[in-house]
């Protein structure tokens, strides 16, 4: 008897690989530069949204100046 044909996911190694590889990268950041200073996405949101203030802050102080003219 044969036995049914089962898939075999060829991206289940790569992904693994990738996921060990990105772990061993962050642990080594953290060891290297400091946990306080590895980016987060919390600090990189943070950042954003300073950024887009300081932009809304310029644009409304253009315009401020443009509208005194």
């Amino acid at each position: 008897m044969s036995s049914p044909s089962t898939p075999v996911d060829i991206s289940a190694a790569p992904r693994a690989v990738v996921s060990t590889a990105a772990e061993l990268i962050y642990r080594v950041g953290r060891s290297v530069l400091g946990a306080d200073k590895v980016p987060t996405a919390k600090a990189n949101a943070w950042a954003a949204v300073c950024a887009d203030q300081e932009r809304a802050r310029i644009r409304e102080e253009n315009a401020r100046i443009t509208l005194a003219r």
